[in-house]
């Protein structure tokens, strides 16, 4: 599939389904991931590949973090919230934790890294659909979560950008290409008379 091709059939999927990419097709959508825009070569992004038991035990990982993110905050864990947090990780077959790690620069802000990181995410879903997987983005409160990051390896200080669903869309998921319109979306600057 040709990089527009890609571009027009990313869609984001809410439930995925085995199977997921094979280890070399992972390697291949995470070099992608790693050729992002990356200004002043700081390689900021971080990869967190939560498959197979690992990512079936994550989810309650997810829901211990929830309920002692409550009570940092000295409130009562919501019940439903704790559930959908130990379920998480059923949503497909392989998860992937994208990561800002942010690299000390006096020349690159870290506004500049965040984004970098966010294109590496970008790159991973679009490689994942050209070899015909589907994908979804999701962050939420568990990307800020300073637990979540902890039981990932991650300092307080990284910044947890997209967790990555991937996997195969079932047919019954399945959706149209999108359609990139740009009514009200593009102007044309002029310098002033």
């Amino acid at each position: 599939m040709d990089a527009l091709a890609a571009i027009r059939s990313r869609r984001s999927i809410s439930r995925l389904v085995a199977p997921a990419p094979s280890g070399a097709e992972l390697r291949t959508i995470l070099e992608a991931a790693a050729c992002a825009p990356d200004h002043g070569c700081l390689r900021p992004w971080r990869f967190v590949v939560l498959a197979g038991s690992a990512k079936d035990a994550f989810g309650p990982v997810l829901a211990d973090a929830t309920v002692a993110d409550y009570r940092d905050r000295g409130l009562e864990p919501d019940p439903r919230k704790v559930d959908k947090d130990r379920t998480k990780m059923d949503r497909a077959p392989l998860v992937v934790a994208v990561v800002c790690a942010y690299q000390p620069s006096e020349k690159i802000p870290a506004e500049d890294q965040y984004a970098a990181v966010v294109a590496a995410a970008q790159n991973a879903c679009l490689a994942a659909t050209a070899l015909g997987y589907g994908s979804m983005w999701r962050t939420g409160p568990n990307a800020t979560n300073v637990h979540v990051k902890r039981a990932l390896g991650l300092s307080s200080d990284d910044a947890i950008v997209a967790f990555l669903y991937i996997g195969t869309v079932a047919p019954e998921r399945a959706k149209g290409h999108n359609v990139g319109s740009l009514d009200g979306l593009v102007t044309t600057w002029e310098p002033p008379a």
